[in-house]
């Protein structure tokens, strides 16, 4: 290579590194026209180009450049380079969202990689590796998840051997999106993420750090921690604004704008939603119709019904136009929600006709079935508060039904959660207090699951009120309160406003618990190990003698029930069964770090062979074991329930 030539290229790569990418596509512009350059360089300098149309979703420049590629070189019979034009071509239509053809041409590819001969295991590697990250997209996003994980696990193998590569990038990306949307895994989503940022910033890509933000943006929107999404989409949107990818730009500025709709900064959603909507008009987005739900949904939330009926017939014109079954599905949700808002009874019977044709009719869609199940709901509710029929629960209760089954079906495990608080406090309407409470019980157990921490946190304290509450529910029953007075005190209209508005879970600074008392007895009740965190003796022997007494029929109810917790007094009780024992935990306060501080206990003293074998010996012996007979279990136990240094358990 000339030396001219080659600080040509030097310059287009520093322009890259500092995001100038109009001025090193000039540059590569010129190197692609160059004579004298053998076919090598060109087809170098046209993917380097084609890298950057790309980076700035210039698909449609990028799908003309990859085929450019494949016929000259098709003519040449150089085919290692027409594969290369094909994976250009293949990326284009995949950034282009045309995905219908995608298969065809990578199966093309992929027949012209095996007739060649003599083929370096590097240069078929390097292709295979291509041709098997965006077939597990294309899987990815027609829904066949497994073949999808399978194909980004192998590029996710082949690291070592190849090195960071946007393909690897790209593989652990797409693991986290499969994670997160497909699986709700949130925890191994943002594993994946981590991974994926950590080696786009060893290489110093700007695209691949952007694109990371983004996923994390996704993946904290998806469990509530809404503060974190924008604070990732914004360091997205500033990378994309210098690299200057319009479409990237749009998706972000719609992402930002949705959540804080969410959020409740109605203003400024707006803005970011118009300037969404703006660009997608530019890049002719399929995505435009998305936006438009948007900026519905924010327009509905500030209260301007005239601004959403505004963009309502701009969605309308835009079904009109192209006849898509999955616009008409928004168009159709639309319609209803906007009919829901008015005060005229014939329209809200109109809202519940259009949701029921969402639901029943439609092509299905998940998440616009979740949302048309929760608005009739709450039209039901509205019904109920009006009529004090008791019969119209059932029918709640038959959408309620639905709407677990769908979100169970569709891993969106935060609707699922929300929906068992929404199921339990129906159950307290009724006056089953045990059916309410171990509907929070289960909601909280998959809460922690999936990694939904600030929801889990949000049904603890629900949970942890409505055990406060007792006796007051005692009382409605025995005096057959009115439903009225039992749907105040049940707070339905806070869950259903949550659920319909999408609301940040807010959970105000809640203070750790006080230590009461650490016991550990055998299933049969026998007490095998205590320690009081009481100085008074004379209360610690009260306590203890009355827990006792009423171990066995609490340990019955408790498990018979599926509950976790119980109260006494002004204590609290929670209990872990791991058989032969039952590991229980005495405080006053909230139970959710109570929790998670009796189930890092327990974890240590189980993964400790020594310990546990002595707690199995001592159990065989009926001994009660002091802590002289197990040394490390006096600084454990100061750990984590006295000096609360120890991470908990999540």
């Amino acid at each position: 290579m000339p030396q001219s030539e080659s600080n040509q290229l030097i310059q287009a790569e520093k322009l890259i590194e500092a995001c100038k990418l109009d001025e090193a596509l000039e540059i590569l512009n010129d190197l692609v026209q160059l004579e004298g350059n053998n076919i090598q360089q060109k087809v170098s300098y046209q993917l380097r180009k084609g890298q950057i149309l790309l980076w700035q979703a210039k698909y449609e420049e990028a799908i003309r450049l990859g085929k450019e590629i494949f016929k000259e070189n098709q003519k040449l019979n150089k085919k290692l380079h027409s594969v290369d034009g094909l994976i250009l071509v293949v990326r284009g239509l995949i950034v282009a969202e045309k995905l219908d053809d995608v298969l065809v041409i990578i199966e093309q590819a992929e027949s012209i990689l095996k007739s060649i001969s003599q083929l370096s295991q590097n240069d078929l590697m390097q292709r295979k590796v291509h041709i098997t990250v965006y077939r597990g997209w294309i899987y990815f996003q027609k829904g066949d998840i497994e073949l999808a994980q399978k194909c980004m696990k192998w590029t996710i193998g082949l690291q070592k051997e190849l090195g960071i590569t946007p393909q690897i990038i790209l593989a652990h990306i797409t693991m986290a999106m499969i994670m997160n949307f497909a699986k709700s895994e949130f925890n191994l989503a943002l594993e994946y993420i981590k991974k994926a940022m950590s080696l786009a910033v060893e290489i110093k890509n700007h695209f691949w750090i952007a694109l990371s933000h983004l996923e994390f943006g996704n993946i904290y929107g998806d469990i509530g921690e809404f503060d974190l999404s924008i604070e990732h989409s914004t360091k997205s949107l500033i990378i994309f604004k210098k690299i200057n990818s319009k479409k990237w730009i749009a998706t972000l500025l719609n992402n930002i704008g949705y959540t804080k709709g969410i959020i409740g900064d109605y203003d400024l959603a707006l803005e970011y939603l118009e300037q969404s909507l703006n660009l997608y008009e530019q890049v002719a987005s399929m995505a435009i119709e998305g936006c438009l739900d948007s900026l519905i949904f924010v327009s509905l939330e500030k209260g301007d019904i005239v601004r959403a009926k505004q963009y309502f017939q701009r969605l309308e014109i835009l079904y009109n136009q192209k006849k898509d079954r999955n616009i008409r599905l928004l168009y159709l949700y639309n319609k209803a929600l906007i009919s829901k808002l008015s005060s005229r009874i014939r329209d809200k019977a109109k809202a519940e006709e259009l949701f029921k044709q969402v639901i029943e009719k439609e092509p299905f869609n998940f998440g616009i079935t979740i949302q048309a199940l929760i608005h009739l709901c709450d039209l039901l509710l509205m019904e109920l508060r009006i009529n004090s029929n008791i019969e119209v629960i059932d029918e709640i209760n038959h959408y309620i039904a639905q709407l677990l089954i769908i979100a169970e079906n569709s891993h969106s495990y935060l609707v699922l959660c929300e929906t068992y608080i929404l199921q339990s406090k129906l159950a307290l309407l009724n006056l089953d207090m045990k059916a309410a409470r171990r509907l929070l019980t289960k909601a909280q157990k998959i809460a922690e699951s999936y990694g939904i921490r600030r929801l889990a946190l949000k049904i603890s304290n629900e949970h942890d009120e409505l055990l406060k509450q007792l006796s007051l529910w005692d009382n409605l029953k025995e005096s057959k309160a009115p439903l009225a007075e039992r749907m105040k005190l049940a707070r339905l209209n806070e869950q259903m406003e949550g659920m319909i508005k999408k609301r940040a879970i807010k959970i105000p600074k809640i203070p750790e618990e006080t230590p009461v008392l650490l016991l550990i007895i055998s299933e049969g009740g026998t007490p095998l190990f205590s320690q009081s965190f009481v100085e008074d003796q004379t209360f610690e022997d009260h306590l203890f003698g009355g827990f006792l007494s009423a171990i066995n029929s609490f340990v019955g109810e408790m498990f018979s029930e599926g509950l976790d917790r119980a109260i006494f007094g002004e204590h609290t009780l929670i209990m872990i069964s791991v058989s032969p024992f039952f590991m229980c935990y005495v405080f006053k306060g909230q139970s959710y770090s109570a929790q998670h501080r009796i189930k890092s206990f327990t974890n240590e003293i189980q993964s400790n062979k020594d310990v546990w074998d002595t707690f199995e010996k001592f159990y065989k012996l009926n001994m009660e074991i002091q802590l002289s007979d197990i040394p490390s279990l006096e600084p454990l136990i100061k750990e984590i329930f006295i000096d609360k240094t120890i991470l908990l358990t999540e």
